[in-house]
This record gives C-alpha cells, sequence and structure tokens, in this order.
C-alpha cells in the first residue's frame, strides 16, 4: 500500500466534516452511487468527475499497428501483382525481394521498423513492443528454416506441417488486429477519479486492478503536458506532484554515453595525445555512469494519461483542493476560538 493511500485511510475520520463545504450536485451523488463500490470510496466521500484516456492518448501503439500491417501489405503486393515496365525503382526492388528472397527482405524491413520505433522514444519503445516486433521479424524465417533444413537432410521431416506458410496478408491482418485490440483494451482499463477528498489513478488489466490514492494536502503542483496533436485534439496529461515523488521519474545514463562525449582518438595523434584522449574518455566514462535525470512522468499508472480538456480537468482538481483546504483552515479556526473562548 503506498504513503498516498495511508494517508488516505488515516483522514477517513474527518471525512465529513471535510465533504460538507465541497459542492455536491444531483451529478456527484450518480457518480457516487454508480462508481463508489469500484474506487473504494471512503464514509462521506463523494465523486465528482469519472475520465478515461481518449483513444487520441495511446496514437503510437495504434500507429505501431498501422505500420506493422502496412510492411505485410506491401510484400503481399509485391509478391502478387506485375509492376510493369513503367514502375519506378522502389517498386521494382521490392518486387525482387517479394519474388526472390521475401523472407529475408521482410525480416530486414521489419528489423529497420524495431530500430527506429526504438530510437523514437514513444510509448512503444518498450521492451514489451521491442520483443513484439522482433518475433513479428523472425516468424517467417524460423518458418522458413523448418523448410530448408527438411530439404537439406539434416531433420527426419518437417516440424510445421506442409501447409503452414506464411502469408503477407492472412498474417498481416491478425498482427494488426493484435495490436489494435491490445491497444483498445489498454486504454480502457484506465480509469481515473477526482471525489471531495483525493485523486484516484485506477488501472483494471487482465486479472489485475492497481490503485493510487491520495489526499488533496498531498499535493504539491499540478503539471499539464500536451503535445501538438494534443493540442488540436484538446487532449492531454494531468500530472499530481506529491511529497512522495509521484509524478517523477528517473533515468539512468550508462558508461556508453559517457563515453561518447569525449574526445576521439585519431590514428595521427601522437602516443602521449592518444594516452591523454583516452584518459579523459574513461574520466567521462565514469563521471556519467549510473547518473540520473529527474523528468516529469506520463506513466499512464501515475497521472490522468491523454485525457480530454485537460486544462478544465487541473481547474476541477484545483477547486476541489481548495475547498478541501479551506474547510481544514476553518476547522481550524473553529478550536482556536473555542480554546480562546475556555480560557476566558
Amino acid at each position: 500500500m503506498s504513503d498516498e493511500e495511508v494517508a488516505a485511510e488515516g483522514a477517513s475520520e474527518e471525512a465529513a466534516d471535510t465533504t460538507s463545504t465541497a459542492p455536491s450536485g444531483g451529478g456527484g451523488q450518480d457518480l457516487t452511487a454508480s462508481h463508489g463500490q469500484l474506487f473504494g470510496l471512503v464514509s462521506g466521500e463523494q465523486m465528482n468527475h469519472v475520465v478515461k484516456p481518449t483513444i487520441f492518448a495511446f496514437w503510437s501503439m495504434y500507429m505501431l499497428g498501422i505500420m506493422v500491417f502496412c510492411v505485410h501489405m506491401l510484400f503481399f503486393w509485391a509478391g502478387n501483382f506485375d509492376p510493369g515496365e513503367d514502375a519506378s525503382a522502389f517498386v521494382d526492388i521490392v518486387n525482387m525481394l517479394a519474388g526472390s528472397a521475401p523472407t529475408v527482405g521482410f525480416t530486414i524491413l521489419m528489423l529497420i521498423v524495431l530500430w527506429f520505433n526504438r530510437m523514437l522514444n514513444v510509448g512503444t519503445s518498450g521492451k514489451g513492443f521491442s520483443f513484439l516486433l522482433f518475433l513479428i521479424a523472425i516468424i517467417p524465417s524460423l518458418i522458413e528454416l523448418d523448410d530448408v533444413l527438411s530439404s537439406l537432410g539434416l531433420t527426419d521431416k518437417e516440424l510445421l506441417p506442409s501447409w503452414f506458410e506464411y502469408n503477407f496478408l492472412l498474417w498481416g491482418i491478425g498482427w494488426g488486429a493484435f495490436i489494435f485490440m491490445f491497444t483498445v483494451w489498454t486504454q480502457r482499463s484506465y480509469t481515473y477519479a477526482v471525489t471531495t477528498q483525493a485523486v484516484i489513478l485506477q488501472q483494471d488489466f487482465m486479472m489485475s486492478r492497481s490503485r493510487r490514492r491520495f489526499l488533496f494536502d498531498n499535493i504539491r503542483e499540478i503539471n499539464v503536458i500536451q503535445g501538438a496533436i494534443g493540442k488540436m485534439m484538446n487532449f492531454g496529461s494531468v500530472i499530481p506532484m506529491t511529497g512522495t515523488g509521484l509524478g517523477i521519474q528517473e533515468s539512468t545514463t550508462g558508461v556508453a554515453a559517457g563515453a561518447s562525449i569525449g574526445p576521439e582518438v585519431n590514428d595521427g595523434d601522437s602516443a602521449p595525445t592518444k594516452t591523454g584522449k583516452r584518459i579523459l574518455k574513461a574520466f567521462l566514462a565514469i563521471l556519467m555512469f549510473q547518473r540520473t535525470k529527474r523528468s516529469i512522468s506520463q506513466n499512464p499508472k501515475h497521472c490522468f494519461f491523454g485525457v480530454s480538456d485537460p486544462y478544465g480537468l487541473e481547474k476541477e482538481i484545483n477547486e476541489a483542493s481548495g475547498a478541501v483546504k479551506e474547510a481544514a483552515a476553518d476547522r481550524q479556526a473553529e478550536k482556536i476560538a473555542e480554546a480562546l473562548k475556555g480560557n476566558e
């Protein structure tokens, strides 16, 4: 259980006094009745707003599915259509690869897609999707390898059935549909809520559930991040920053990054110069080793990721937080007044 959840449970005894000053209406009561049990609201807590990521939030995953499908369709088209005499050089090259060595050409192109996906550092650049792209790239080669080993007599018989071949059309539709369905499932697994007491970030994925709950008193800062596409489509990420470090991520720079910024050692350098450059590169590598960089995290588990009207949501969180803090200040003033009256 996180520190925010512990703080929320410790504050449950003050829920009634807090919620009495927070705005609530029929809409909030309806949300509380329909979603209260899902989010595990404490006694007296009311639901103000429930939101999910928009379809544009996971655009990189959808684009990856389209890219995988297009690569399959490229080899399917090149292997089944005559480009003609007026075709461009690119079409002739693709048609030649699809006709003479489709497996090799497809594997190389998919590995290039994998490399670019890693270098772009988008939502699909992680290990999971990188492994999926690598698997998609080598499956045709594995099927082809089974046929080659059997034809050379290295195996008694083919491990796979004779009818099992890599059809670019069918596999392209299958992989594209799989990535699309997985993206929709992932998108729908996240649900975020703003209550009269706290902010709740929850994910229900497969058979597991994770929930982050933290009180408004723990919020130190709220960041809104919108990219170019988000600004056009009016969606973005609202990231609450807390005293426990929620909303901050750390990235580590390895030795290779530090050594790469050092001076290059050339063949024409003298022996002392080479030695000096190598020492400097080693020093920079040691200096950069395990160096961490703190930045704002857009992890969907730790923020309102890709929600519509992010600035409106930011305003709503600020208003709810202000109401809670104002109620706490009023209670403190009442206690002080009562104490002074008792001393008279």
